[in-house]
């Protein structure tokens, strides 16, 4: 058997892992044309910052490829697939054979089509590139672009080198996809107490500057600045799948089955490039978080070895607690009308609780939880994020789960009711206690 994996973070990490505990000999060999290998992209404001230093940016050590038997092909993108040859082809045209191929591809950063987006010091964090040279840059003011998880932490990273920085979001409050108006605005108060200057509504227009940005201009105001960093998201890298014939999703990302499989035979897909099941939306959507791409990369390595596996689907999960000092999570949907593939008529309950340093509101869709908002206090997420997973009707228990001393043992009553559900041995060795 020939193993090839384009991609090199998350996804393809895992599904290497996968297909090593089943298959211990066969060729693997991994593609990314990202030259610096095993980093961990979410950590990169932590490097800028100068909290972490490159190497604890590593989430395996720098002998996995050896350890595992994988030729690694870093800083080499490929340019083509063939289904009909099942081969891979290079940009220096060499090809490679395969009988499985793994696209964990990512995703590319979003450039807006902004006057002057060409200028020097104008850059998007993604890539240890990208980090390297934010972090090389001089300057005493910076603007981020986009408020969004990893806009908030490039804010934050930057302030920490102590640099003047303005964050600029179009939309009407920070955070507009993780966290609804309520939690975002106790988040931004905070980010602006750490000395940042936050703009909503507003929306960069142009870059100013002879050659190097030193401004950006929006409809009303003229920010000065030398740098700026581009956080305005990611969109999925599906221009090999489109090529070889990979059918694409209503969000642009590529469409795989339980398996994850695309519907090329023998081509698998993971991780932010791939729309899988939402357990809240209940249909395909794509959560390009972390754990879910270190998950569905696993699923696909297994069924690439031979194990058939089923990947159940996942929900958004985001936390933004580490960086501003505040604790603060969201899973799920963070507000009901955003669920714009639910159908007419669902029955929605949004149940909030506020009080000046905490926040928690529950969404509740058809008797299940759909969403969680916690801000402040964050200690039982685990118990919602069980709820959530598992799909069962709580309509009974939203007392319950709007407690301030909510605990396991309040919900197990609720577990053992839908023990059908719960069929881990975690969950047997529980209720064979007798608790």
């Amino acid at each position: 058997m020939r193993y090839v994996i384009i991609g090199g973070s998350a996804a393809a990490i895992s599904a290497i892992e996968a297909i090593r505990s089943i298959d211990r000999e066969s060729q693997i060999e991994l593609f990314s044309d990202e030259a610096t290998p095993l980093f961990s992209r979410v950590l990169l404001p932590y490097y800028i910052a100068e909290e972490l230093s490159k190497p604890l940016l590593n989430f395996r050590s720098s002998d996995f490829f050896e350890q595992n038997k994988i030729t690694s092909h870093l800083g080499v993108r490929i340019k083509e697939i063939s289904s009909e040859s099942n081969t891979v082809t290079a940009e220096n045209g060499e090809a490679y054979p395969f009988d499985k191929l793994l696209l964990a591809t990512g995703g590319n950063p979003i450039i807006p089509p902004i006057q002057g987006i060409q200028k020097e010091g104008i850059s998007t964090l993604k890539t240890m590139a990208d980090a390297e040279k934010i972090y090389q840059w001089k300057g005493k003011r910076a603007v981020v672009i986009g408020a969004g998880s990893v806009g908030v932490e490039s804010c934050i990273s930057l302030r920490k080198r102590g640099m003047e920085v303005t964050l600029l979001e179009q939309l009407g409050h920070v955070l507009p996809t993780v966290f609804d108006e309520e939690a975002a605005s106790m988040i931004q108060k905070r980010i602006e107490d750490l000395g940042i200057k936050t703009v909503t509504g507003e929306k960069a227009i142009q870059f100013s500057g002879n050659g190097h940005v030193e401004s950006v201009v929006t409809e009303s105001r003229e920010i000065k600045c030398e740098m700026v960093v581009l956080a305005v998201g990611v969109k999925p890298a599906i221009e090999l799948a489109k090529k070889v014939g990979i059918e694409i999703g209503s969000l642009e990302g590529i469409k795989v089955n339980a398996e994850m499989m695309t519907n090329v035979q023998d081509i698998y897909s993971a991780g932010d490039v791939a729309e899988t099941f939402d357990i809240t939306r209940e249909s395909s959507w794509i959560n390009a978080i972390w754990p879910c791409a270190v998950e569905q990369g696993r699923v696909a390595g297994l069924n690439m070895a031979g194990k058939k596996t089923l990947y159940i689907g996942s929900f958004r999960r985001n936390s933004i607690g580490n960086f501003i000092g505040v604790p603060a999570i969201s899973m799920g949907l963070t507000r009901a009308e955003t669920c714009s593939t639910c159908e007419a008529g669902e029955s929605f309950q949004e149940i909030k609780r506020r009080t000046k340093d905490a926040y928690k509101k529950l969404i509740i869709k058809k008797g299940r939880l759909a969403g969680v908002i916690l801000v402040g206090q964050t200690q039982k997420a685990g118990l919602y994020q069980i709820l959530l997973k598992k799909q069962i009707d709580v309509s009974e228990y939203i007392p319950v789960l709007m407690s301030r001393n909510l605990n396991f043992m309040d919900i197990l009553p609720l577990i053992r009711r839908n023990a059908d559900r719960f069929t881990e041995t975690e969950y047997k060795e529980i209720m064979d206690t007798g608790l």
